[in-house]
């Protein structure tokens, strides 16, 4: 007898859903029956407070699964003797087999006054599937051991107890230390007194014992001691002779506005103030042989001396 079409299409159908239940069947016990394999590595011996205990785990399971971070200690998170520090891992599929390597770094921050061995923590990890949370596989670790020396002595006897003598530091020449710092020391003090005298910071008492003040920078400290007294126009008059008299002085002649340009002849760092000079001797000839009033003060005064002082110091 023969079947019609939708017969055969049914009867394929079941026939390639037992194929598949098998195939699924198949694969699980497959999974089941791979063995799952942990090995653990920690140095167990010479620790002491505050030391890390490197742990290693290789832990072989059946491919497809992964870590799930939320099944490992909290890190810094304990009572005990130990904490987890920091944690990192790899995995590397081998055939049918996923490998996974976890690196853990256990801190010991407390211990007893006897040296004794001490307890990582059991591990409970969990591995789920790549492709979603369905399917999870549990892996038990046992805790390692490591040795730990307490910080204090195990015999409290008057050998322990006695204080060692301090360690004597070593010896240390400090002789080109000691010639630098007193060579720096004498610079800045040369350099100090180098620039009091170029700015005139020094009393002129001081400055009389090495040489005599040059002609701008007596006209200046001149000018300097009329502005105490206040500003009147004997002391403006006062002012200018003292400086046209550090003119004189500088030229080596009486200076009129007519023979200015004598002074420029030896005196050509005195050249950028040219205008200035000029209108100085304009208005003081103006003042003094016209009877005009003149239009300086004494600050204007003492700012044209002090510019005049610091370039006859170049």
């Amino acid at each position: 007898m023969s079947l019609t079409n939708g017969r055969k299409s049914f009867l394929y159908t079941i026939l390639m859903s037992l194929v598949l239940i098998q195939n699924s069947a198949a694969n699980v016990a497959s999974e089941t029956n791979t063995p799952i394999k942990i090995q653990s590595n920690v140095v167990e011996i010479g620790y002491q407070i505050g030391d890390i205990a490197h742990q290693t785990l290789v832990i072989r399971i059946p491919k497809g699964y992964v870590l799930d971070e939320s099944s490992l200690p909290a890190q810094g998170k304990s009572a005990a003797y130990m904490e987890l520090r920091n944690a990192k891992w790899q995995t590397q599929e081998i055939g049918n087999i996923s490998q996974h390597k976890l690196e853990l770094d256990w801190q010991i921050f407390r211990v007893m006054q006897e040296t004794r061995a001490y307890s990582l923590k059991p591990l409970d990890l969990q591995f789920r599937t790549k492709k979603g949370k369905d399917k999870v596989l549990a892996v038990h670790v046992n805790a390692a051991n490591v040795m730990v020396a307490s910080v204090l002595p195990t015999a409290m006897d008057a050998a322990h107890t006695k204080p060692q003598g301090d360690v004597a530091p070593a010896l240390r020449n400090t002789q080109s230390i000691v010639t630098s710092l007193w060579l720096s020391l004498i610079g800045f003090l040369l350099s100090s007194l180098y620039f009091a005298w170029r700015f005139d910071w020094l009393p002129k008492k001081f400055t009389a014992f090495f040489a005599a003040p040059k002609p701008f920078k007596g006209a200046y400290r001149e000018i300097k001691a009329l502005q105490k007294d206040g500003e009147s126009s004997s002391q403006i008059d006062n002012a200018m002779r003292s400086l046209r008299r550090a003119f004189d002085l500088t030229a080596g002649v009486t200076l009129s506005v007519e023979r200015l340009a004598t002074l420029f002849v030896n005196n050509s760092k005195l050249m950028p103030k040219r205008a200035e000079i000029k209108h100085f001797y304009e208005e003081s000839e103006r003042c003094f042989f016209a009877g005009g009033e003149s239009t300086f003060n004494l600050k204007q005064l003492i700012q044209l001396s002090h510019q005049l002082m610091m370039l006859e110091s170049v």
